[in-house]
């Protein structure tokens, strides 16, 4: 199951290279990116709905509630930091390297691969569906960190960086699976529950958000929908 998972995160390390790559070449304009933010966010979105809570639900309830508690304190916490680096950075009048965007970037793809690993020792198929998901959300995520760094450094470091904070969604996944493969229902409800909050948090705080910032048409808006469709499609073919 190990290496099989680890192959697997080869996929969204990918789709965090290609989105610094092309990000360092050209970056999307405004409402392309506003359309692809709604698709990855529609996928992320159906990962939750298909696949992290029914088998939070299957196993321990109560535990999952705790899990679920867990990820909004964590996740906000987060949100609260770095809303805190981002004002203290501002207050200096600080140019260069974003640090702290960087570094949050950095957390979530390692919760990510907690994630992952937890997914793979509850189904291979839940694995396999989530790291679909992930390769989405890098993409895009990716996207996102490599046009804030374009302008502040060089096109080489650009097109690295979100590849290099990929890696920590490899190492995520190791831990995930060797601590979590023996783990009871109600650990792996818990875990599952606190990823089901990463995921919402990052399409309904993130993505979305970041969406209608840089401009929304009615046309990109229907990428929501397609990315869920799209991934309830995959998931029924896997399953």
């Amino acid at each position: 199951m190990l290496l099989a998972a680890l192959a697997l995160t080869a996929v969204p390390v990918a789709a965090a290279l290609l989105s610094g790559v092309v990000a360092a070449i050209r970056r999307p304009g405004p409402r392309t990116t506003s359309a692809l933010q709604h698709f990855a966010a529609g996928v992320v979105f159906a990962a939750t709905a298909i696949e992290l809570l029914p088998a939070v639900l299957e196993r321990s309830p109560i535990v999952a509630i705790l899990g679920f508690a867990a990820g909004i304190v964590v996740m906000f916490s987060f949100r609260k930091l770095g809303d805190v680096i981002t004002v203290r950075r501002d207050a200096r009048g600080a140019t260069g390297f974003p640090v702290g965007l960087t570094v949050a970037t950095g957390i979530d793809f390692l919760i990510d691969g907690v994630i992952l690993g937890a997914g793979f020792a509850a189904s291979s198929a839940v694995g396999v569906l989530l790291t679909i998901a992930l390769a989405v959300e890098y993409l895009f995520v990716g996207l996102s960190l490599s046009a804030v760094l374009a302008g502040t450094v060089q096109r080489r470091t650009v097109a690295l960086t979100p590849v290099l904070l990929a890696l920590l969604t490899v190492a995520g996944t190791a831990a995930g699976v060797i601590v979590l493969g023996s783990a009871s229902p109600a650990v792996l409800a818990g875990v599952l529950a606190f990823g089901a909050v990463a995921f919402m948090y990052l399409a309904t705080e993130e993505l979305l958000v970041e969406a209608h910032e840089k401009g929304e048409t009615s046309p990109g808006s229907i990428g929501f929908f397609i990315g869920f469709l799209l991934y309830l499609v995959l998931s029924e073919l896997i399953h």
